[in-house]
């Protein structure tokens, strides 16, 4: 078999392509992230300004009035809690969907880039084949023709 430089070329744009396809995901998935931590930290920090209102508004009333409160703070944490856990879920499966999206599409674009060298390396096999019979054509011609005299 004969590797030509076309050969090693295409090699190499191809592995260069596919790592930066898998930079292109890392980056997306890493951006994703971020964007759900702020996302969390925003959440937590309404939280946490609700939860001081809650108290400064339990400061100035009655205690009766303290205890609604109170029972209003515990709905609020469990809601937000819920909230919480609900967006950590689906953004760890959306960067789990998105991850495998990229996976996928890498696999795709190995099996095509494999499929593309192979067919290139036939190619060139019998580019290298027919040239090695027509030589040996041509030497024995020269070789007849060298007889004949």
């Amino acid at each position: 078999m004969m590797n030509g430089p076309g050969n090693t070329v295409d090699e190499i744009r191809y592995r260069s392509y596919l790592t930066q396809l898998e930079k292109d995901q890392d980056a997306t998935i890493k951006e994703k992230d971020e964007k759900h931590r702020e996302h969390l930290a925003r959440m937590t920090e309404d939280q946490e300004k609700q939860l001081n209102q809650i108290k400064k508004d339990y400061e100035i009333r009655i205690s009766s009035e303290a205890e609604a409160l109170e029972q209003k703070l515990t709905q609020v944490r469990e809601r937000n809690q819920g909230l919480i856990a609900a967006e950590t879920e689906a953004g760890e499966r959306e960067a789990g969907n998105i991850h495998q999206s990229y996976s996928q599409k890498i696999d795709q674009e190995k099996k095509t880039g494999e499929e593309q060298i192979t067919r290139l390396q036939a190619y060139y096999k019998k580019a290298s084949d027919d040239l090695r019979k027509q030589f040996d054509r041509e030497q024995e011609k020269t070789n007849r023709k060298g007889k004949v005299t």
